[in-house]
């Protein structure tokens, strides 16, 4: 059948064009009516044509909810009517249907009414983050970014995790203060003579037993490379996308633990999906807090600001959702 879709139809321009999916799902698959899609870091780079699956135009999305219209042969932990949040198998979820793998969706609360509150894929890749570096009882874990992955992380650590010493380096002021109602150790700008102070002090005592890198940039990757112990873990949790380079002396002789913390790292991952709903159930997770932007899908005045604040980060921008419903 023909569904509508959010193309990226040339560098940053967006448009909603037609594309054909399926009837029928297969055996082991749901098909989902779109109600909402988050816009992820990596839609705003796919935006600017940068990890395009190919030439203008195409599809994008990654992080849909909605109802589920169909069910395959083989799905018996779904229905028709349920309300679900999508988190792993598909890249064109901003359109009006998408079809997807059983084990990718998750099944939400019938009560659900607010679907811009319910995108949840990224909270699944930080309870990946946070389990993938089996943080031990009373670890110093530094976090290098608090962005909305990097709060959200915080969010899982102040709450959820055996963490002792937890020390946050960001350099935007608001989002220093939303880490700081959090209540860990430390908040620093890593550029204030503060900060530069904390760092020099936390490599003197020998590093963090933890450090995650959220910066996306060069500098950030530097910072958290340079304040991880020996025989430390360092947590790649950001998607770089050009070169960055280390020196593997210092990473050989002290003994470095590098961890590629993407959700394709682990084989397990859609087992993880339900278990991380369960940590927002229970609100050591709250990915809503941190939704700034929505914009409808048809209205392309507002979906070309949405996407540019996703880019430039202006106007307060932390999440961006794209609602395919005006309820």
């Amino acid at each position: 059948m023909k569904v509508n879709g959010v193309y990226v139809k040339d560098y940053m321009k967006l448009d909603v064009m037609q594309h054909e999916i399926p009837n029928e799902p297969g055996p082991n698959e749901v098909l989902v009516k779109t109600m909402a899609c988050g816009v992820c870091c990596w839609d705003s780079w796919l935006y600017r044509g940068v990890n395009a699956p190919g030439p203008y135009p195409y599809v994008i999305g990654h992080e849909g909810a909605g109802i589920v219209e169909k069910v395959g042969s083989e799905v018996d932990n779904l229905k028709p009517g349920d309300k679900v949040f999508a988190a792993y198998g598909g890249n064109d979820m901003m359109s009006e249907y998408f079809i997807n793998r059983k084990d990718g969706v998750v099944k939400l609360s019938d009560e659900v009414k607010d679907w811009a509150s319910v995108i949840y894929e990224p909270a699944c890749c930080v309870i990946n983050v946070v389990n993938s570096l089996d943080i031990q009882l009373g670890d110093h874990v530094v976090l290098v970014g608090a962005g909305y992955m990097g709060l959200q992380t915080l969010q899982v650590l102040t709450k959820g995790s055996q963490a002792g010493r937890i020390t946050v380096f960001e350099l935007r002021d608001d989002r220093r203060r939303m880490a700081e109602a959090m209540n860990p150790t430390e908040v620093a700008d890593p550029e204030s003579e503060e900060g530069k102070k904390l760092i020099e002090d936390i490599i003197k005592a020998g590093g963090a037993d933890v450090v995650i890198d959220f910066g996306a940039t060069t500098s950030g990757f530097e910072l958290a490379d340079s304040l991880t112990k020996q025989a430390g873990k360092l947590g790649i949790a950001t998607f770089h996308r050009g070169d960055v380079t280390f020196n593997g002396t210092k990473w050989h002789l002290g003994g470095l633990k590098v961890y590629n913390l993407s959700p394709f790292s682990n084989a397990h991952y859609p087992e993880l999906l339900p278990k991380a709903y369960e940590m927002i159930r229970k609100r050591v997770l709250a990915p809503e807090e941190y939704v700034t932007h929505t914009a409808y899908y048809k209205d392309l005045e507002a979906m070309e600001n949405l996407f540019q604040r996703a880019c430039d980060k202006e106007d307060n921008y932390m999440k961006g959702v794209v609602l395919f419903t005006k309820e």
